[in-house]
């Protein structure tokens, strides 16, 4: 269950996007239709993609909020986002069941602050690429390397674990101090991605 702050920053973020895609498909913010796309993993329309759900299909996009900021994704193209706040994290708790081998070695190696960023920024890839896969943290994450110590752009593969083998380039987003953010996209380059911060 969301906690008020978090229920108001979601229904605020989700009204900013409605605005936004208006903005973009030029029609007023309640005639965009929002709604989800079915799984790729099982189907289910309850727990799928955002999506517009238009005749003639819309932009696929991605959405993501964290702690007073928000990102959209929008993209003719499968695209994933993610945010996520510099916070206190129970990084050596997590780091088994969230990281590679390899990754755990350079984030545990780290020491602080940076172990919480570099464990930050390897969540964000993980997710903004589950998220253009379409089936959010419902999979491995230890299946996913992001190559912590990289800047972006990073080459990501996802296999069968994942619902589908593809390979995916995550890009770290500039985003202000506080936060970090991550976009996934099929390939490295050639496809129009629109980002915005909320």
């Amino acid at each position: 269950m969301r906690g008020g702050r978090s229920a108001a920053e979601y229904v605020t973020c989700r009204a900013t996007v409605r605005r936004l895609l208006a903005d973009f498909l030029g029609s007023e913010p309640a005639d965009v239709p929002l709604g989800r796309r079915p799984c790729p993993g099982c189907g289910s329309v309850d727990h799928g993609p955002p999506a517009v759900l238009t005749p003639g299909g819309g932009p696929l996009l991605s959405i993501s909020h964290s702690a007073g900021l928000g990102m959209l994704a929008l993209s003719d193209a499968p695209v994933g986002v993610d945010v996520e706040a510099f916070r206190d994290v129970p990084v050596a708790e997590l780091a088994v069941a969230a990281l590679t081998p390899a990754e755990r070695n350079i984030v545990l190696d780290a020491p602080e602050p940076h172990r919480t960023g570099l464990f930050l920024r390897c969540w964000t890839r993980k997710e903004a690429v589950l998220k253009a896969v379409g089936i959010g943290v419902t999979a491995s994450l230890t299946a996913l390397e992001t190559k912590a110590d990289r800047p972006g752009p990073v080459k990501v593969t996802t296999g069968p674990a994942h619902s589908v083998a593809a390979t995916w380039w995550v890009t770290d987003l500039s985003v202000p101090h506080g936060w970090t953010a991550s976009l996934a996209s099929p390939t490295a380059g050639g496809r129009t991605i629109t980002v915005q911060a909320l």
